[in-house]
């Protein structure tokens, strides 16, 4: 079976080599982000103690925010002594008597946040030493962290746990202060090399001695880049100016050639210990100290190809610090119309195959209306046969809206003849006649009714986005007109209604179809006003079942349909103001690579303002629907994803048609956003010699609206006309094109 669109989802029950048993088990907040303040407490409750604990941190911030040492320090005033010692023989002591005080060395160079650290501290009993500086991670800037400690002569060289998150250069900063930077006694300085191999480092490490001026913390907590892949070593570059953090891996080849091991992480951060101490004092908690036990990438972005050049995303969408999507569409390599298989069949091997298996696949995954707008079908079934046929109706309809805000319907009582003849009167209009037989239809309200040309409309407007006119497309309206017989009992305010107006036509005079496209677009109008009002009292009959207290709001679609089929009968709409669209797309600068305009949308994104949008289309290839894979974002912040409908030879030959239906902004006020009204495009599609002669587009859009005086009742409990609902909805959208 050929599938319309790729599978792509999680493999379950993955096997997980991360332990989570180990200290990890202890993870708690205080004002840690990731647990790191149960982790610091599990760890020191370990380790023997023989004096004060001192920490350090570089990267203070104001104390308290994502902290992993005020916990420490002023925890003990908070609710006692934050941590229990262990005697010699490693067995936890939890008598108070061997509670620890803190004190320690803490580092910010933000000038606000350090006032507000120094304050906190000012109020503690403790001997802290805050200190405002930014810290350099070049070797001989009088700001490396190894001169910035060395002012403080009351530091020990081994003082007890050292906390380094400054975000990117954290990597630099642990080199420096474990002795990377060998600075001798005339201040020369023996860099040793991070990249050079492991063994080789330690074994330089045994034979130099250790200089005064190095610090050998008992633990250390280091930040971490938590996007980057366990295997990968990235050592950043060495400067001030440039932030990128280091892998994971990186620094556990740093710890070790230091004769640190690592025994526990977070989301961001490492934890490390001297390696005598681990194998005194965690290696019965922590036995197995390799990365792949003791770390999970829970933030990384994985790049893979697909055959045709297509490059593609898996893991974390988003820019971790910048708050953006990563879009896969931004990031190609090759224009879309470049991206084919090198080695692929040619497209005359294997076309017809293609298509007969697309046409099959969207007939089976369209909803089946026949018993809502089929009476033929509907006769066949008793009673009961039949509510379970509309419960399977509606219900597929509904799940497919809900999730997509689009859905594809077949069973809709439309000869396939007729959609074929609509289409081509269409094209004919909209392609093949002159401009001065469009501009015959020109109107006064070219919104409602008539030709509209290119680039005279901004449908962006709908959603709020401010510009030009810009949608590069043809429009001719058509929609219900005054005069017949129902409008004759309505009231005043239907026939005053903008949307019931004549329809302008072209005369036979300056175009020999004009006939014969006049007949044909109105008959595919009225049949196709007919089985929208089924669809949406499907809609309807969906949403009372799944939410009753949606009931009073959905009465205005079944009053509808109730009083046509009363009123005249099952062959028309009349009281609706559905307006049907016809939509002309052809190539243009949008299209030519080079130009400003180039692969800019057709229509730019937006929503439908009515209840249901009811589509059909051909199969030009210039120009492809595309909905929003998440309804109402932004623009910027959407994946998209194409819509498609069978070939033109599946109407051709005689098959069920298969139509479009999304949800409009109305319909989705009316069920207090059950269903949403979905974001959507016209995009243009890049075009080559190979496409032949079917380049333009035409499509046959329904916007399905209410009566006028309609009475709505939304779920909030505000009551209006239909007619002033829109009048509302569109007052939004000029507002912002007149600002």
């Amino acid at each position: 079976m050929t599938s319309l669109k790729p599978t792509i989802r999680q493999r379950t029950n993955i096997q997980c080599t991360r332990n989570r048993h180990g200290l990890l088990s202890h993870a708690s907040d205080v004002t840690s982000q990731n647990g790191e303040d149960g982790i610091i407490r599990r760890i020191f409750e370990l380790l023997p103690f023989q004096r004060d604990r001192v920490c350090v941190d570089v990267g203070a911030w104001d104390g308290r925010h994502l902290s992993n040492t005020f916990s420490l320090l002023c925890g003990q005033q908070q609710r006692g002594a934050v941590n229990c010692g262990v005697n010699r023989n490693n067995e936890v002591d939890n008598s108070s008597n061997n509670s620890t005080n803190w004190s320690g060395v803490l580092i910010e160079a933000d000038g606000q946040k350090f006032q507000e650290l120094q304050s906190l501290y000012n109020q503690s009993d403790n001997d802290n030493i805050c200190i405002h500086a930014t810290v350099s991670c070049e070797a001989h800037s009088q700001n490396s962290l190894i001169n910035i400690l060395s002012k403080h002569n009351t530091l020990p060289r081994d003082f007890d746990f050292l906390c380094i998150d400054v975000d990117g250069i954290d990597y630099w900063l642990m080199h420096n202060i474990l002795g990377g930077d060998v600075i001798h006694d005339d201040n020369t300085t023996n860099h040793i090399d991070p990249v050079q191999n492991i063994a080789d480092q330690h074994h330089l490490n045994q034979q130099q001695p250790v200089h005064n001026q190095y610090y050998r913390p008992d633990v250390i907590c280091i930040e971490f880049n938590p996007s980057m892949p366990n295997e990968l070593i990235y050592i950043p570059p060495r400067s001030d100016s440039t932030r990128h953090g280091s892998s994971l891996s990186a620094l556990v080849e740093l710890a070790t050639c230091h004769d640190y091991v690592l025994i526990e992480t977070t989301v961001f951060n490492a934890f490390f210990v001297r390696r005598h101490l681990y194998q005194s004092y965690f290696k019965k908690e922590v036995p197995n100290t390799s990365i792949e036990v003791l770390h999970e990438v829970s933030m990384g972005t994985t790049l893979y190809q697909l055959y045709d050049g297509t490059l593609k995303l898996y893991g974390c969408k988003k820019m971790l610090w910048h708050k953006r999507p990563l879009e896969e569409e931004k990031m190609q390599m090759l224009a879309l119309d470049e991206r084919e298989f090198p080695f692929a069949p040619s497209a005359e091997d294997c076309t017809p195959d293609t298509e007969d298996g697309l046409d099959l696949e969207i007939q089976e995954v369209a909803v089946d209306m026949s018993s809502y707008c089929n009476p033929h079908t509907a006769t066949r079934y008793n009673a009961d046969d039949l509510d379970n046929a509309k419960q399977q109706c509606f219900t597929k309809l509904n799940h497919a809206l809900q999730a997509d805000g689009f859905v594809l319907v077949k069973g809709t009582n439309i000869s396939p003849d007729t959609c074929t003849k609509a289409l081509h009167v269409a094209k004919l209009f909209l392609h093949e006649a002159d401009e001065s037989v469009r501009r015959s239809c020109l109107t006064k309200d070219r919104a409602r009714r008539g030709y509209s040309p290119m680039c005279t409309e901004n449908f962006a407007s709908l959603i709020g986005e401010k510009g030009v006119p810009n949608d590069l497309v043809k429009k001719f309206r058509v929609g219900p007109e005054e005069g017949n017989d129902y409008l004759e009992h309505s009231t005043t305010m239907a026939s005053l209604s903008s949307l019931r107006q004549p329809n302008a036509w072209s005369s036979e005079d300056i175009w020999d179809h004009s006939l014969d496209f006049r007949v044909v677009i109105e008959e595919y109008y009225e049949q196709l006003r007919v089985a929208a009002d089924c669809i949406l009292r499907a809609i309807c009959d969906g949403i009372v079942r799944e939410n009753q207290s949606l009931e009073e709001s959905m009465r205005v679609i079944a009053k509808s349909k109730d009083k046509i089929e009363e009123a005249m009968g099952e062959t028309t709409t009349a009281n609706h103001t559905s307006i049907l669209t016809l939509l002309g797309y052809q190539p243009g600068s949008r299209h030519k690579r080079g130009s400003k305009g180039y692969l800019n949308p057709l229509v730019a994104a937006h929503t439908d303002v009515g209840m249901i949008t009811v589509l059909l289309y051909d199969e030009g290839k210039c120009a492809s629907l595309q909905r929003s894979a998440s309804p109402r974002q932004g623009e910027q912040n959407q994946e998209w994803i194409d819509v498609n409908l069978p070939s033109p030879k599946y109407l051709k030959n005689g098959n069920d048609p298969v139509f479009v239906v999304n949800v409009g902004d109305c319909l989705s006020d009316l069920s207090g956003g059950y269903l949403r009204s979905t974001l959507h495009r016209v995009i243009p599609r890049p075009i080559s010699s190979k496409d032949g002669t079917n380049l333009v587009r035409t499509s046959l859009a329904l916007f399905v609206g209410l009566e006028e005086k309609a009475k709505l009742v939304l779920p909030s409990n505000e009551i209006m006309s239909y007619e002033e609902w829109r009048k509302r909805r569109i007052g939004r959208a000029l507002e912002v094109i007149k600002n």
